[in-house]
């Protein structure tokens, strides 16, 4: 071993690997890249730490030890550059690169955290122009622990619910299973809520710790939760997505710049909890979308995080840039202007996608005044007038034509599932165009279902199929996180059912590495009801495609 010392700011001891021969240009990389950084010379120096990092990057068999190396180097360069430029995503992506490479090596941790404090006072000097003692070194412990209590309690409700409530221990034709499988399904959607406002909450307590350093906010205003936050089907892993509702008439450059200092300020606390995975980051050098995106982060936990900056995620405050096809967008409005995005002018322009996702929301922290006065906005232009519904149509055949690979060909097999694109989204898919066609503005599922039985559009029964369709998907995908201890969405409970993979061959040691949930013969039993549930001749055909033509 030999020990490094960092050649910008406060000095953080690195013990090196020794390098065989094969990897001296890698070592003369960080050398060249150590001195460009200290002659201040950043862009020389990325380049250099950046050469030396795809020398030993491999996805399948990462070296943590020298990818730790090059990306601590990485995130030198990068405080660098907030300090020049005084941008906010600068330090962010710096404090993402070091939790990347903390994430590689126990080694120098304490100096690591000591450095991830510094950049937090170093954004708020340079960007935020905040004088403020040093934020203590343990919240971030204290966050994390939060998170993971959550996460605890809402295993032990799950444990509850396989103990009370266990449909499969009954014949398929006995009535009493029909009852105890729609009581598990109504325990579920409790979870889920709770899962739901637990996650608001501590959003909550995060934004409201941020505004305590910041300083108040210049005008009333409102957080709003989108996709999987709104809709109560988040889990204690999911990413946050999010947009701000501001005042009308306070939407100035001093507002905007306020609130986009919050979101950084925001997402670098959110970063330190370590779930951050670097392609999310759009680092230009390591993920420059879509042509040269070529670094793979197999290390980094993926969990509690911002939606990434990736042109089609960019669903936060931040909004998307400018891309080739597009101008950018912002997601900080007045509640009017945040209304807008369901014009058929402006949904088109945006491909429907933006306008679907701002159609679904709910209140994080702020002024819920804000959120209402939207909400009546929306459903104005959503439910004014025939020209309305036709537009409300016309989106969900949209949804309808962008899933109907999935949907048409989709068949269950003794393969490797993907939880989230072969099962958790089918059920999600069709509620929204049920929603759509009967211009439901309502954000949750489960209060979707249950007002499409209240206004008759579905019967009794089917609102039981569509609310024990929606239960399994969520739970199956909510075990699968569980099991794989974040956002891995691949499962094998499939190995005990009928179905043969012609396709794709999983040998036994892939399918015991992937998730194997507990209770297996339990699990088995979801997917055999689930897939019963989507057959051909269901709820789908009955009520969706039905509603759409007509």
């Amino acid at each position: 071993m030999q020990t490094q010392v960092l050649s910008s700011g406060p000095s953080i001891l690195i013990k090196t690997c020794k390098f065989p021969r094969p990897f001296r240009s890698y070592k003369k990389h960080l050398t060249t890249g150590d001195r460009a950084l200290a002659d201040g010379k950043l862009d020389a120096a990325e380049e250099n730490f950046v050469s030396a990092l795809r020398q030993i990057h491999d996805p399948n068999k990462p070296d943590r030890c020298k990818e730790a190396e090059c990306l601590c180097r990485l995130g030198d360069v990068y405080v660098q550059r907030g300090k020049r430029t005084k941008e906010g995503r600068k330090f962010t992506q710096a404090a993402a690169l070091y939790n990347a490479a903390m994430a590689r090596t126990d080694k120098n941790k304490h100096s690591m955290t000591n450095r991830l404090q510094e950049i937090e006072q170093w954004f708020l000097h340079y960007t935020a122009n905040v004088q403020t003692k040093p934020v203590p070194s343990d919240s971030v412990i204290r966050h994390k622990k939060r998170l993971e209590e959550t996460r605890m309690r809402a295993k032990s409700q799950l444990d509850v619910i396989d103990q009370q409530h266990n449909p499969y221990q009954y014949d398929e034709d006995d009535p009493v299973m029909i009852t105890v499988e729609a009581e598990r399904a109504e325990a579920v959607k409790a979870l889920f809520k709770n899962i739901a406002k637990d996650r608001q909450v501590f959003i909550e307590d995060l934004v409201n710790g941020c505004i305590a350093i910041l300083g108040p906010p210049p005008c009333k205003y409102a957080f709003i939760g989108m996709g999987s936050q709104a809709t109560e089907l988040v889990t204690p892993y999911s990413d946050l997505e999010f947009a701000i509702l501001i005042e009308e008439g306070n939407d100035s450059d001093v507002t905007r710049r306020y609130f986009l200092n919050l979101t950084h300020y925001l997402h670098l606390k959110v970063i330190n909890l370590g779930e951050t995975i670097l392609p999310s980051m759009a680092i230009p050098s390591l993920n420059d979308f879509p042509e040269k995106d070529w670094f793979f982060d197999s290390v980094t936990p993926r969990g509690f995080t911002f939606d990434g900056f990736m042109p089609w995620a960019s669903k936060t405050p931040f909004g998307r840039d400018q891309t080739k096809t597009k101008p950018p967008v912002s997601l900080i409005q007045t509640p009017a202007e945040m209304a807008k995005f369901q014009r058929r002018d402006v949904s088109v322009a945006e491909g429907y996608h933006l306008s679907d996702i701002l159609r679904r929301v709910v209140f994080l922290t702020g002024e819920e005044a804000l959120v209402t006065e939207y909400m009546t906005k929306l459903k104005e232009i959503i439910t004014g007038d025939l020209l309305s519904r036709f537009q409300s149509r016309l989106s969900a055949a949209h949804i309808l034509w962008e899933s109907r690979e999935q949907i048409s060909t989709f068949e269950p097999t003794g393969q490797l599932l993907n939880v989230k694109k072969d099962i958790y989204r089918f059920p999600g898919i069709a509620i929204e165009v049920l929603a759509l066609c009967c211009q439901i503005t309502l954000a949750s599922t489960w209060d979707v279902i249950n007002e499409l039985k209240q206004i008759g559009k579905i019967h009794e029964e089917d609102a039981t199929h569509l609310l024990v369709l929606a239960s399994i998907s969520a739970e199956l995908r909510l075990r699968t996180y569980f099991s794989n201890g974040g956002q891995q969405d691949r499962m094998s409970p499939l190995t005990q059912m009928k179905f043969q993979s012609k396709s794709q061959e999983v040998s036994d040691t892939t399918l015991r590495r992937q998730s194997s949930i507990p209770p297996m013969n339990v699990e088995v039993e979801y997917l055999d009801n689930y897939f019963c549930l989507i057959e051909p001749n269901t709820i789908w055909k009955k009520h969706c495609q039905t509603l759409v033509a007509t």
